[in-house]
């Protein structure tokens, strides 16, 4: 049972290979037959062709040009006899005609007007000597009383006319698209010789239509001699011939049936620059650009998916945000005779710049600024742990020296290596005007005093970075009119277009002026945006707290 399976699939793959080649069989047969056809078509074509070229270079010779050219000139020459006749040695009669039987007609019976077999004449005019058509044999065409230029646009038989009006007989023949044409141009002679006008005779071959019905019927004699010659020779050729196109035709249907069937690999050789060659030439290029239209595809659903992905971080990166805004003071502190103004500005959706006010229960204020390192959310996550533990070190600790060395040995318990945080801490006493304050590696605050611009400078290493850490803690008192300036890193390192900073000496420099409170924040953040000019992109946050001391008293 097993067998008969086999031999059963083997007769089906046999009868379906033998129903793929039925058509390239046929399609070989209807190219053979079409190429027989085409060759005997040819072989006729180009007897007929040899025919009529050899009838036309036999019509074109010389001696025809000169044939009809005598003819003319001897007509004219008639015409002008009868014409001087007419005029017995006076003027020309304007009623002259060309008319056979009327009265003075130039019309003689050894003239012959219309002759199929020979010569006909297309045209006679009688011109005056004045250059006016006189008389016409084709007055439809040509019309009497109308000047000779006007009657014969073609130069060369207007001036033949002239010549003969003039004493001098002539003639011209022209070759154009209906044959070749002879005109002859003869003067009317007076008894003394004087000419009185002139004579002008057209002419052109006769029809070779007769001619034509003849070599008709050779060349169908000769039909089924080239068939039968032909025939044989154009079979076994065309069999030849039509056996590789057909084969290259075959392969490239195959190749479309498998990348139908999604084998993309699919390509055909290129043999001839012919037009099966042109096709394969076309299916290559197809195959490639479906491959590349898949890869494209393919190539924008991964971008679909990662921008997917990246609209997820970002909302992730705004709920951050929002997380982060939460975590700064939501109002600022207001203490009688001052002023406290901050800003906060992340280069990227969350940042690791931070500012806090703590009060504590004594009634003083905690004013801390600070910086993590890095950007972008590792910092922000930095900021917030730290800002939480400097509120809860706030709570238990007097002085800003132990605040930062109790939040320091958190954080370095905590953080990664490498990782920190640099932060300046001042606890004000509103009262006096004093404010003891630390430096945990953040950049020195500026101090106004009576026009003049100092820093409060006080030794620590950044938190987080060696645990054991001790923080230096001084002291200074502000005065009426004082202005202190926090800041971060994000102020002083901001680069223009030529890469050049804005710099510590210019900040001081800016602080000279007499600028004060939130004027001072607005006057800073004005200078920045001309110093980076339009379309900065910002580098780092910018922070900025200021705090400044003014008189309550109003004195008259």
């Amino acid at each position: 049972m097993m067998k008969s399976e086999v031999n059963t699939g083997k007769s089906r793959g046999r009868h379906r290979q033998q129903d793929a080649l039925r058509p390239w069989t046929r399609l070989q047969v209807r190219m053979t037959m079409s190429f027989v056809m085409v060759s005997v078509a040819t072989a006729l074509f180009l007897e007929l062709l040899l025919i009529l070229l050899f009838v036309f270079v036999i019509s074109r010779q010389p001696f025809v040009d000169t044939n009809i050219d005598e003819i003319a000139n001897s007509d004219a020459q008639v015409y002008a006899l009868e014409a001087s006749v007419q005029a017995a040695g006076g003027a020309l009669d304007p009623r002259t005609t060309f008319q056979a039987g009327q009265p003075t007609s130039l019309a003689t019976p050894n003239i012959v007007v219309s002759n199929s077999n020979s010569q006909s004449i297309d045209f006679a005019l009688l011109i005056s000597r004045g250059g006016q058509v006189l008389a016409s044999s084709d007055p439809e065409h040509h019309p009497v009383s109308q000047p000779v230029a006007r009657a014969l646009p073609d130069p060369q038989q207007e001036q033949i006319v002239r010549d003969a009006l003039s004493g001098k007989a002539g003639s011209v023949v022209k070759i154009t698209d209906s044959g070749h044409i002879a005109a002859a141009a003869q003067p009317v002679l007076n008894k003394q010789k004087q000419p009185i006008g002139a004579i002008y005779v057209q002419m052109m071959p006769s029809s070779l239509g007769g001619s034509i019905f003849s070599f008709a019927g050779f060349w169908l004699f000769t039909a089924l001699f080239w068939l039968i010659l032909t025939a044989p020779v154009g079979a076994l050729f065309g069999m030849l011939t039509t056996r590789g196109l057909v084969r290259r035709l075959h392969r490239l249907n195959k190749a479309t049936a498998q990348f139908a069937e999604g084998d993309y690999s699919q390509r055909v050789a290129v043999t001839r620059q012919d037009e099966i060659g042109q096709l394969e030439r076309q299916f290559n290029s197809m195959a490639e650009q479906l491959v590349e239209s898949i890869a494209q595809q393919k190539a924008m659903s991964e971008q679909h998916a990662r921008l997917e992905e990246r609209a997820r971080i970002e909302q992730e990166l705004r709920t951050a945000q929002y997380i982060q805004r939460a975590l700064l003071p939501k109002e600022v502190p207001t203490l009688p005779g001052w002023q406290l103004v901050p800003v906060y500005r992340p280069a990227r959706e969350v940042g690791g710049d931070f500012y806090d006010f703590l009060p504590t229960a004594d009634g003083r204020l905690g004013i801390v600024i600070g910086d993590a390192t890095d950007k972008g959310v590792s910092a922000a996550l930095l900021m917030a742990t730290t800002c939480t533990m400097l509120r809860t070190a706030t709570q238990g600790a007097a002085s800003p020296g132990e605040v930062l060395a109790r939040v320091n040995d958190l954080l370095a318990a905590t953080i990664p290596a490498g990782v920190f945080v640099t932060c300046f801490y001042a606890m004000l006493d509103p009262i006096s005007g004093r404010i003891c304050y630390s430096n945990a590696g953040h950049d020195l605050p500026y101090l106004r005093h009576e026009g003049k611009v100092s820093e409060l400078y006080a030794r620590g290493m950044p938190l987080g970075l060696m645990p054991g850490s001790q923080y230096e803690e001084k002291e200074a008192t502000l005065a009426d009119g004082d202005n202190l300036l926090l800041y971060s890193d994000g102020l002083v390192e901001a680069h223009n277009p030529q890469r050049d900073m804005f710099s510590f000496p210019y900040l001081m420099s800016l602080l000279q002026e007499d600028v004060t409170g939130k004027e001072l924040i607005d006057f800073l953040m004005s200078k920045l945006a001309v110093f980076t000019g339009p379309g900065w992109e910002q580098e780092d946050d910018v922070t900025l707290v200021t705090l400044r001391r003014f008189d309550t008293v109003v004195r008259d």
